[in-house]
């Protein structure tokens, strides 16, 4: 996919520097390092491998879970689970969604080239185990797209959705508004191109998946500082309310829609 009939790989340092430069732009959600852990590190069981986790009765998802469940004081596993597929979405394939939207770039993050660091609420780490892209710059941008979508959604979100459905009986409909959420507001990071254009983007990844469409929608706002910026309002419900810090995340569905775009506006 990478217009010579497979992934290029990148050697280590290479990688290190585009990804920091990723981070160092956009944030540490951004953040991933190449290759496989410190010894001490793989020995400890720090790190999950990614593909562990699509299965609702693995070890690795009930540790995932249960590190969200106890680090946000959630009251119950499936509002647990709804919270770490937003998070987790918003930050494990973070790195790939914003660099497409910027430069047509596909960093391998199909779950059996990922490794994550569970944390208190969230992921605090990602490893990719073989540095390299599915597609690059050059690559015809229906093949940009199509690796797009294998990497983040087929391979990894969705199946992961699925996994977390049958460990908690949570919603699938929430699940995938997980999904869209952390997608797009790993998208819509940057202001680096104008909103107009990265919203064009969305619609061009989300387009083709009628389980992701309906679930919510960008809407450019001006923020505090007078800049324009895209923002995701979802039309479902993390429950995060029900956490210990009992607040409402600020795209909310259960908050009126001028609500959350005036709460924008004041950032």
């Amino acid at each position: 996919m990478t217009g010579e009939g497979g992934p290029a790989e990148l050697d280590g340092l290479t990688a290190l520097c585009a990804l920091t430069d990723l981070a160092a732009a956009y944030g540490p959600r951004y953040h991933m390092l190449p290759g496989e852990p410190p010894p001490a590190e793989a020995a400890a069981g720090a790190w999950l491998p990614a593909d562990r986790l699509l299965s609702a009765d693995s070890a690795e998802l009930e540790r995932l879970v249960s590190a969200e469940w106890q680090g946000s004081g959630h009251r119950t596993g499936h509002a647990a689970a709804l919270t770490l597929i937003a998070v987790y979405a918003g930050r494990v394939t973070a790195a790939a969604m914003l660099d497409w939207a910027l430069d047509g770039r596909v960093w391998d993050v199909r779950p059996w080239n990922v490794l994550v660091r569970p944390g208190g609420h969230g992921i605090a780490g990602v490893r990719l185990r073989t540095p390299r892209l599915l597609a690059a710059p050059s690559a015809e941008p229906a093949g940009t797209l199509s690796a797009l979508h294998e990497a983040v959604l087929d391979s990894h979100l969705l199946p992961l959705a699925a996994a977390l459905r049958g460990a908690t009986r949570a919603g699938m409909r929430q699940l995938h508004g997980g999904v869209a959420h952390g997608c797009a507001t790993a998208l819509s990071a940057t202001a680096a191109r104008p909103p107009k254009e990265l919203a064009r983007r969305w619609a061009e990844f989300v387009g083709p998946r009628p389980e992701l469409v309906r679930l919510g929608d960008l809407a450019e706002v001006t923020g505090a500082d007078g800049g324009r910026r895209l923002r995701y309002l979802r039309n479902t419900c993390c429950l995060y309310y029900t956490s210990a810090e009992a607040v409402r995340c600020a795209s909310c569905c259960l908050t009126p829609r001028a609500d959350r775009l005036r709460a924008y506006a004041a950032r």
